[in-house]
């Protein structure tokens, strides 16, 4: 397994057990940060430092509560590296269940992660 590899899986271990700090840990100062979606969603959908994306994590945990978070398979293609995953939870505003399969691909150089992008099923929110 790559070093690149390690450090994502770790940062998914760490998202599972909810320690945002650690996340944050691996995240350059400088990073690109995108959720692919309507500006509907009630979390940011681009970030450009620690900050914003710590804000991210924030609104993300306030508006959904997610229940199952599955990272399922990865690409390692070195300094790039993306995931296929599977995600379920509830809405909190609504109680509305919703689930997707989800696409990360993520960028590091020197062990930090200076791009994410995310792609998921935005039609299950609803028109969230």
């Amino acid at each position: 397994m790559s070093t690149n590899l390690s450090v994502v899986k770790g940062a998914y271990e760490a998202f599972q057990r909810g320690d945002i700090p650690a996340i944050l840990e691996v995240i350059a100062d400088d990073v690109e940060w995108r959720v692919v979606g309507p500006a509907s969603l009630p979390f940011p959908r681009e970030c450009r430092n620690k900050n914003e994306v710590s804000a991210f994590f924030k609104s993300l945990a306030e508006s959904d509560d997610i229940a199952v978070f599955e990272p399922r398979e990865y690409i390692d293609a070195g300094d790039d590296i993306v995931t296929l995953g599977f995600v379920k939870g509830t809405i909190r505003s609504t109680g509305e269940a919703v689930e997707s399969e989800w696409i990360h691909v993520m960028t590091l150089k020197n062990g930090l992660l200076t791009r994410f992008v995310e792609f998921f099923d935005t039609a299950t929110r609803g028109g969230h």
